[in-house]
């Protein structure tokens, strides 16, 4: 078997051709590949969803407790007119028993 060493030169030469290139693609993926940033927490599609989900059940324990923030308001408002009812119902009797008081007290 004889070897021909044009073949040998063509089939050397594509072999360093065909490694140069992969050598250079290489270098590139490396170079275009994202590498993370030490600055920079990472979560997971899991814990992200686990985070929207807590978010969205502490919103509704938000808008829940408004509701009764508003409820326990409109009570308040209620009671506290009431009272304000009564304390010048109150103050008109004093003023009443007063002016009785002065009157018996001057005769």
């Amino acid at each position: 078997m004889t070897t021909n060493p044009e073949f040998i030169g063509a089939l050397t030469l594509a072999g360093i051709t065909l490694l140069g290139g992969l050598l250079l693609l290489l270098r590139l993926r490396e170079h275009l590949s994202e590498t993370p940033d030490p600055k920079l927490t990472y979560a997971t599609q899991a814990q992200l969803q686990q985070l929207r989900d807590d978010f969205a059940w502490h919103q509704r324990d938000l808008k829940a407790d408004h509701a009764d923030i508003h409820r326990l308001i409109r009570h308040n408002a209620e009671h506290i007119a009431a009272l304000i009812a009564q304390s010048k119902n109150h103050s008109q009797r004093i003023t009443e028993f007063d002016a009785k008081f002065d009157h018996l007290h001057r005769h």
